[in-house]
């Protein structure tokens, strides 16, 4: 059997190409990264797998479409190859979902579970390990996270995203709440709007606040870095020294040892865990400024990211790259006051992922609003960088886009001169 996937150099679908292999399944793949798509790679082929970022109108859809073989899209594959497993635990979210599945990992590594990641730990994305535990990112876009039919699901948020496809708050929340209804135990955040969400068996609940039933009690914190005791229904039952910065990490190891506790697994590991790849990632340090790249995309969690960041820094200079243009028409207003933590905000045309441009919808609209400037390109933000960045002691690099490659390149240029 041969399984031909476009796209293959995606983080999920490449993850995902590597089970098929593990499961004897012959695989190819194309991708825009590696020579382009072509039709005929999809002649002789099974199956084709597409990600929701392919069209109908690309090459080898079209092709498979035309041939009758059969489409399989990447949440129906990740679905039933979730169903191979013997338990699994999904982990959901408007933000947070790749660092809390990380964490996760780390805090379960001597169980060597299979865990399915939306991003990279240093390099490496996800872990292919035992058949007994499958643990997986689970993603709302498009209702993609109802192929699964979890044992356990965690929610961490439920914040209003996507709104290309799911256009009010009432069809988001009630996508989780289908999502959380297929999983037999649930363990939502109770500070904020998943806690009236349920499992079909059990629900718990997580947080900061002592009215959840796993809750934190913050011991001290220090540039960023927090300690805490791990409380469940009033019983103290674990002491944590964190390796990731923010206020919001101390929710995510909440949700993780929420779910180790009940399910009576050692986590010893999750002090060891130091993030995720592109969030609030060092870049290194050049004459006293530190550089930073993170994936933030939505105002929450810029907002997030940027208190944590003002907790170390005295002044944070932050360059946003927003993410689609729907995105930014929709929460325009929401990123500029999430912006405004930051002490300065340079703003990048926005990166536009799968869309088309919208009339009017612009960085200008979130500039206008905020008093930020905006780069007229990537060029343009180095010069406009390079000219203030000495008021700041940190510059950080916000955006899923392309704004890493921007961070990286920029540290290069500033490493020469």
């Amino acid at each position: 059997m041969r399984v031909h996937f476009i796209g293959i150099k995606g983080v999920s679908m490449e993850f995902l190409a590597s089970l098929c292999v593990r499961a004897g399944i012959e695989v190819t793949g194309s991708d825009l990264k590696t020579g382009g798509h072509d039709a005929k790679n999809v002649i002789g082929a099974d199956a084709v797998v597409y990600s929701y970022a392919i069209g109908r109108d690309n090459p080898e859809y079209a092709e498979a479409e035309r041939l009758h073989i059969p489409l399989i899209s990447r949440a129906q594959l990740l679905g039933a190859i979730a169903q191979s497993y013997g338990s699994v635990i999904a982990v959901c979210g408007t933000h947070g979902k790749t660092t809390t599945t990380a964490m996760l990992m780390s805090a379960l590594k001597g169980l060597n579970p299979t865990v399915h990641v939306g991003g990279s730990v240093k390099g490496v994305f996800g872990n292919i390990g035992s058949k007994e535990m499958f643990i997986t990112e689970a993603c709302e876009y498009r209702e993609s996270f109802l192929e699964l039919t979890p044992d356990v699901t965690i929610v961490l948020n439920v914040e209003l995203d996507h709104a290309d496809y799911f256009k009010t708050y009432a069809n988001f929340y009630y996508a989780f709440e289908k999502f959380t209804a297929q999983s037999k135990v649930a363990f939502v955040c109770g500070d904020n709007e998943a806690k009236t969400l349920k499992g079909v068996e059990k629900t718990f609940t997580f947080g900061l606040n002592k009215s959840n039933d796993y809750y934190a009690e913050i011991e001290g914190e220090s540039s960023g870095y927090y300690r805490f005791w791990a409380y469940f229904r009033g019983q103290k039952f674990a002491y944590i020294k964190l390796s990731v910065r923010g206020l919001h990490n101390v929710t995510n190891a909440m949700a993780v040892l929420a779910y180790c506790h009940y399910a009576n697994l050692d986590f010893n590991g999750i002090s060891d865990f130091r993030g995720v790849d592109r969030r609030f990632e060092s870049l290194g340090i050049i004459n006293g400024i530190e550089y930073i790249s993170d994936y933030a995309h939505h105002p929450h969690e810029i907002e997030c990211s940027l208190v944590a960041a003002k907790k170390i820094y005295k002044r944070v200079l932050t360059v946003f790259e927003p993410h689609t243009y729907t995105r930014t028409q929709a929460f325009y207003k929401e990123f500029a006051s999430a912006l405004s933590v930051a002490d300065k905000c340079l703003l990048l045309p926005v990166y536009p992922a799968r869309e088309a441009p919208i009339e009017g919808v612009g960085s200008e609209m979130i500039g206008a609003l905020g008093g930020f400037k905006v780069a007229p390109s990537y060029d343009g933000a180095c010069k406009m960088i390079k000219d203030i960045e000495g008021d700041y002691d940190a510059v950080i690099f916000m955006g899923a886009g392309t704004v890493d490659d921007l961070a990286r390149m920029y540290i290069e240029k500033r490493k020469i001169n």
